[in-house]
């Protein structure tokens, strides 16, 4: 922990017509200054969490002598009901937020960056100590609090060398909107906070890259959920410095990593084939849900999203589908009056390859729990969510239909 030492600044001020005195100064500097008798301090991080969604949890530990009054400049946005201020490792009891102009505050050299454009407010804390009590001089105090202007997002670079391998870079992409970073030591969250509302979901991982398995059975589907916090991991950083509307790259965790080339069709869904690898997390950190961008070949293939991936996991990314392979999927029904009404369905899969290479392909398909007397021209497996499963394997200019028949009642 940082803990800043109190440096003693004497402030001679003029009075003017038209000027107020007492609390009112330019701030410039995390230095506690003394004016009337007391001590003004502009809180600035030592430490900070910076979550997904732009909040930041922000600790600051400071020196202060004894005897006098204190008035401290919260930063500007400050949720002011996260406040938790302790003096000496107990909580303070009663303390006091007074809202102000932050134009009295405020140089424009200071928030030129941050592209201040004046109106805004910014709270005093201030609270009272009972010096006779204290055996010290000094006291430790600590203010800890959440505020908007600062966020971070994973990122991600997915090359593909092969079929079975793919070389992966993890970076942090740090936005510093508010927040005035002196080598401060930072966390990053793999999380949301809520504090009203909730929150929109970020996209999930796909049905398809979920439907096709994990190499191991203990991993969950889908990202985060909504709640005060929900949290993933914490990557620690360490010191950072930033100005206001620095965006910081940092990275996080980089190799070459197995890999698996799945080519699917979700014939329930779509009229294409998508090709996904399944990529085995073998860095020594978990994987945060992200933007992936691919390359292979030289070349820029696009983007998509990977889930949260523990260590020695697999993680999901689309990379595209296969323009050679034809494939289509088609419906009919009949309807049958002896006996018990009821309709004959007849499903029919059509896969064409017109590759130059064997295209083994998995099928998904999704079978009606109300109906009855399937029968399969090439049988599948039975999976979970009513979903209905085929491996197989086309030769080049070849096709294969698998043709199923149900019956449901009338």
């Amino acid at each position: 922990m940082v803990i800043k030492r109190l440096v003693m600044v004497v402030v001679v001020s003029v009075l003017a017509v038209g000027t107020t005195l007492g609390f009112v100064v330019g701030v410039v500097s995390a230095t506690p200054d003394r004016s009337d008798g007391g001590i003004f301090y502009e809180s600035r991080p030592d430490e900070v969490a910076l979550y997904l969604n732009n909040i930041a949890f922000v600790r600051d530990s400071v020196v202060l002598p004894v005897g006098q009054d204190i008035r401290v400049l919260l930063p500007m946005g400050v949720y002011a009901n996260t406040l938790i201020l302790t003096e000496n490792g107990e909580r303070v009891q009663n303390y006091r937020l007074t809202p102000q102009s932050a134009d009295n505050y405020y140089s424009d050299a200071m928030l030129s960056s941050a592209a201040y454009m004046g109106g805004g407010t910014v709270y005093i804390l201030s609270w009272e100590t009972n010096a006779s009590a204290a055996a010290v001089d000094t006291r430790e105090v600590m203010l800890e609090y959440l505020l908007p202007g600062a966020s971070w997002a994973p990122s991600y670079d997915m090359t593909i060398i092969d079929n079975q391998s793919v070389t992966m870079t993890f970076m942090a992409e740090i936005t510093n909107g508010g927040l005035v970073l002196d080598d401060t030591v930072v966390s990053l969250v793999a999380g949301r906070v809520d504090l009203s509302e909730q929150l929109d979901q970020v996209a999930m991982v796909t049905a398809n890259q979920y439907a096709v398995g994990y190499e191991r059975d203990d991993v969950a589907g889908g990202g985060l959920g909504v709640g005060l916090v929900d949290l993933q991991h914490v990557y620690g950083l360490g010191q950072v410095s930033a100005q206001p509307g620095d965006t910081v790259y940092a990275k996080l965790a980089a190799g070459t990593l197995n890999a698996r080339r799945l080519l699917v069709w979700n014939a329930a869904t779509q009229q294409e084939t998508d090709v996904i690898y399944k990529v085995k997390n073998e860095t020594n950190m978990p994987f945060a849900e992200g933007i992936v961008r691919i390359y292979q070949d030289g070349l820029f293939r696009g983007s998509d999203f990977i889930e949260t991936t523990p260590i020695d996991s697999e993680g999901s990314v689309t990379v595209g589908t296969l323009p050679d392979v034809r494939v289509r999927r088609t419906e009919s029904q009949e309807y049958h009056a002896e006996g018990d009404d009821y309709y004959q369905h007849t499903a029919t899969l059509e896969i064409h390859n017109r590759g130059t290479e064997d295209l083994t392909l998995i099928v998904l398909d999704r079978w009606d729990p109300q109906a009855w007397d399937f029968r399969y021209s090439i049988e599948p497996q039975r999976e979970q969510d009513n979903q209905l499963r085929w491996e197989v394997t086309v030769a080049p200019g070849e096709s294969l239909l698998i043709t199923y028949t149900f019956r449901t009642d009338a």
